[in-house]
């Protein structure tokens, strides 16, 4: 019987709830992760224990719920993110800092809020004057379609998980790192007006890192969190990260940027 980890997911429904609240820039892709969720937990349930289930569970309206239904429902489906909850059983210090929400009543405007921008571009953080996401191109010299990504800021490097008596759980730092990439790459992917099928099932890749990483971190565990937040159990970019995968990965490291973060070239292959 394969069990699912009920408290963490109900805290990071009414954690992501509380971000498309308070995050504007992010909200969509918060808005679409928390979406998805809420469309594998109702195939788990009938109607009736559906709606039995939210009442008791989610600070939020069933409207509101609706909206992030429909928002899920229009963007692609990049992976099944229950299976974070069926695989682990997270200890309760990990998302201390996700479980400290309060109860909030639900804003009667949120739903048509998120509506309005569902069809609008999300704004680019700070680093969007130098650093923008391109759009899905083809390569001269191979005639292969890429997609660009960056991730602002230091990247944390990967982490194996930790076995307590609590459970298995990966580090806090390296947890919250790892939601933020995905929420970026949501973001960026939404920009994006592709015509390709996600994941992608085989690819070269291309990862720089530019200006102040920790120059004492491990290369390869650096480009190992990059491409976890790109596989399924990731934003669902990729397949996975095995050879038969990614058959090329090149890495490089440029210190003698003005800003910090991580460039992602995905060259689609045949």
């Amino acid at each position: 019987m394969v069990l699912i980890n009920w408290k963490n997911l109900i805290n990071d429904i009414n954690f992501k709830h509380q971000k498309c609240q308070n995050d504007p820039k992010n909200s969509m892709a918060y808005a679409y992760s928390l979406g998805q969720l809420l469309l594998e937990i109702k195939t788990l349930f009938s109607p009736t224990e559906w709606q039995t289930w939210f009442q008791k569970n989610c600070h939020f309206s069933t409207n509101c719920a609706e909206t992030y239904l429909q928002i899920a429902k229009s963007w692609p489906s990049f992976r099944k993110q229950l299976d974070t909850y069926r695989k682990v059983d997270l200890s309760a210090t990990e998302d201390k800092y996700q479980m400290q929400f309060a109860t909030l009543e639900p804003k009667d405007n949120l739903p048509e809020k998120l509506e309005t921008q569902i069809n609008k571009n999300i704004l680019s953080l700070d680093n969007s004057k130098n650093y923008t996401t391109s759009p899905l191109k083809s390569k001269e010299s191979e005639n292969s379609p890429t997609i660009h990504f960056y991730l602002p800021g230091k990247v944390v490097p990967k982490a194996r998980p930790r076995v307590t008596a609590n459970g298995t759980y990966l580090p806090p730092q390296y947890r919250a790192w790892r939601n933020q990439a995905e929420v970026e790459i949501y973001r960026q992917i939404s920009e994006l007006n592709l015509e390709i099928n996600l994941p992608i099932k085989r690819a070269a890749i291309y990862i720089s890192f530019c200006g102040k990483h920790r120059t004492n971190s491990d290369l390869d565990n650096l480009a190992g969190a990059c491409l976890d937040a790109l596989t399924l159990n990731g934003a669902g970019v990729l397949q996975d990260d095995r050879l038969s995968c990614i058959p090329k990965l090149t890495i490089e490291y440029i210190p003698n940027t003005k800003k910090t973060g991580v460039w992602i070239e995905i060259e689609i292959l045949s």
